[in-house]
């Protein structure tokens, strides 16, 4: 790492190690990577190297206080931005639910991203991250069905699905006394049997037929729906229950072996309350 790099770190290490106030450490830290230019470092094993590097001297605590500030700010305020926007043109108010995903993600385990955008793993561990959200995110019918997608075009990325040890499911939604609500579950899919091997059967049943008819340029796509808006449900769903489709099944996202909730925050008259972290 060159030294003007060095220099950032050990100004954020500073930074950091002095902050006595966990509420205060977004606006401290801000002070710095404002100066840092992220887009002007162009090599990206810098960027998740000072990502890392970050994370992991931030104590519980902090990391927590800037899941706050960062969901005050890219949901609560982005939302209240675009509703504006959205009353004039008629558009979608809906915000970027997978970046934001990400960010969560980072600051609950420590596990910086891959310092892009597109393509390629999502944590520099190899881990996948997927995020739902119910707002704003009526269709023509009138219905609201987001799920979580896990799209392949090659029978290698399908079957690359089985070896995650880890994928994070973002859901955001209003849970039951209609507050905005955001949970995230940590899945190993070679340790949740269910999913396991209602995987296994789609891949049989759909995946490879699919990429065996070779006059197209097949892909496949494996979708989950999230717990429904508005309910403490905490399983996922799969199947629709018709003859040429799948047996409806529900997959437990906590209380079983390979799945559990790691992070929740609820927003009550506009203040963020994470009660799991």
């Amino acid at each position: 790492m060159e030294a003007r790099l060095e220099a950032y770190c050990k100004k954020i290490k500073e930074i950091i190690a002095n902050n006595k106030n966990p509420h205060t450490i977004n606006a401290e830290l801000s002070s710095e990577t404002i100066q840092i230019e992220i887009d002007k470092i162009y090599h990206i094993e810098d960027r998740v190297a000072i990502s890392t590097y970050a994370l992991k001297l931030l104590s519980k605590e902090q990391r927590k206080e800037l899941a706050k500030a960062l969901i005050e700010e890219q949901v609560i305020k982005q939302r209240n931005l675009l509703s504006h926007w959205s009353t004039l043109t008629a558009q979608s108010s809906m915000i970027d639910t997978g970046y934001i995903a990400q960010h969560l993600v980072s600051l609950q385990t420590q596990i910086a991203g891959q310092g892009m955008r597109g393509k390629g793993d999502d944590l520099c561990d190899g881990s996948e991250v997927k995020g739902a959200n119910f707002l704003d995110s009526l269709d023509k019918a009138g219905a609201t069905a987001p799920r979580w997608n896990f799209t392949a075009v090659t029978p290698e990325i399908m079957e690359r699905f089985l070896e995650y040890k880890a994928i994070y499911l973002l859901s955001i939604d209003h849970n039951p006394e209609n507050n905005y609500r955001i949970r995230i579950w940590k899945v190993n899919i070679q340790e949740h049997e269910i999913l396991r091997a209602r995987y296994i059967e789609w891949m049989n049943k759909l995946g490879y037929p699919k990429f065996a008819d070779t006059t197209k340029k097949p892909s496949v796509n494996f979708q989950l729906f999230p717990p429904n808006n508005g309910t403490n449900q905490n399983y996922a769903r799969h199947g629709n229950g018709r003859q040429n489709g799948f047996e409806k099944l529900q997959i437990p996202l906590e209380n079983t072996a390979g799945a559990e909730l790691i992070f929740k925050a609820e927003i009550v008259n506009n203040e963020v309350i994470i009660s799991k972290f």
